[in-house]
């Protein structure tokens, strides 16, 4: 078990051989999540960290994951620190419903070949960006407009290794609000909403 201390708070977090863990890109989303309001929504939850940290400064929180093992961890972690998410196996935003005020995701943004792969389905899919590091951010950005509450705001990552998407879904307005530079890469966190 792992003991992080975020924004004032101490979240501990049990992990799972095939749930990605929270690691550099994780810490740089939580730090851009200071402004996040109502009703959210993460995508990918993996150990829930994200979507904890959400339920402790207040929000009521839906968490998705196509990893039926991230869904059970992300379960266990809140139960552990006090609080309550909604837990909802789930493709992006495939069988949600309503609307949100904060949604948040860090995809596998990182290009991958099959040689890239590990034969590990669950991890595989916390990791496969693609051939061009953007099939789920293209997947997620394409949604955001249906299911962002009208002054909501997504928060997404992404990596100096595959870029950005140039062009945002009509309606929607981006700015970069977190970076983060490690040994081959930048991060970035991406604020998504309305003008």
């Amino acid at each position: 078990m792992a003991e992080y201390r975020l924004g004032g708070m101490e979240i501990c977090i049990s992990g799972h051989p095939d749930v990605y863990e929270p690691s550099e890109d994780t810490f740089l989303l939580l730090g851009a999540l200071g402004e996040a309001e109502g009703r959210a929504l993460e995508i990918g939850t993996g150990s829930g960290i994200v979507a904890i940290y959400l339920a402790k400064m207040g929000h009521e929180v839906v968490a998705t994951d196509i990893n039926p093992h991230a869904l059970g961890l992300a379960r266990a972690n809140a139960r552990r620190n006090g609080v309550e998410i909604g837990a909802v196996r789930a493709d992006l935003f495939d069988g949600i419903r309503g609307r949100f005020d904060t949604i948040v995701f860090n995809p596998p943004y990182l290009p991958t070949s099959p040689g890239d792969m590990t034969g590990d389905r669950w991890l595989d899919a916390s990791v496969n960006g693609g051939p061009d590091g953007l099939h789920l951010t293209r997947r997620f950005l394409a949604g955001l407009n249906e299911m962002l509450s009208g002054r909501g705001n997504a928060y997404t990552v992404s990596s100096s290794l595959s870029g950005f998407p140039r062009r945002l879904p009509s309606g929607l307005v981006g700015r970069v609000v977190a970076t983060g530079k490690l040994e081959f890469e930048m991060l970035r966190v991406h604020r998504i909403g309305r003008p």
